[in-house]
């Protein structure tokens, strides 16, 4: 659960980054400095530094789950690999042609 944790908090500080530099571009748009202004820039501020801090749990979380993942699937594909016949071995004549 913690890994799952790490994932979201990272998504919502990066959408809170988001909506931070909505709310800056919206106010500098529309020419209205002051408290909104100031608010985008907290939002992103906020966002950034969550990220910041919740980033590197949710990458080795998600560095943890592929890695386990490629190991699982590594050994289903060698015992379906063991299962399949094997060819016979053919030799060829000096000759260089096939039989």
């Amino acid at each position: 659960m913690p890994k799952l944790a790490a994932i979201l908090t990272t998504f919502a500080a990066i959408v809170t980054q988001l909506i931070g530099v909505t709310v800056m571009v919206t106010t500098r748009a529309t020419g209205e400095p002051g408290i909104a202004s100031t608010t985008g820039l907290t939002l992103t501020t906020v966002g950034f530094l969550a990220t910041v801090a919740a980033a590197p749990a949710a990458c080795r979380a998600l560095y943890t789950w592929a890695r386990d993942r490629g190991y699982v699937l590594y050994h289903e594909h060698q015992r379906q690999d063991a299962t399949l016949p094997t060819a016979p071995i053919v030799h060829l004549p000096r000759s260089g042609t096939l039989p």
